[in-house]
């Protein structure tokens, strides 16, 4: 069970890393004039970004829990 959280974890922490290398993510993250930051597809990418680090952070918590 370990293992496949190890691998899960790793997994996701290489999705995350891609996605915030990604032009997507420098737009949406960027400051913008005139409220272009409010755009749907930067809401989109922003969506994304919080559930790849979401899920990073549950796999973390469960990792955790076979350490203590």
């Amino acid at each position: 069970m370990r293992e496949r959280l190890e691998t899960e974890l790793a997994q996701a922490t290489a999705e995350l890393k891609a996605h915030m290398a990604s032009w997507e993510y420098a737009f949406a993250m960027g400051s913008s004039r005139g409220g272009g930051g409010e755009h749907p597809v930067h809401w989109a990418t922003r969506a994304r970004t919080e559930e790849l680090m979401a899920r990073c952070r549950e796999l973390r918590a469960q990792l955790a829990e076979y350490e203590a």
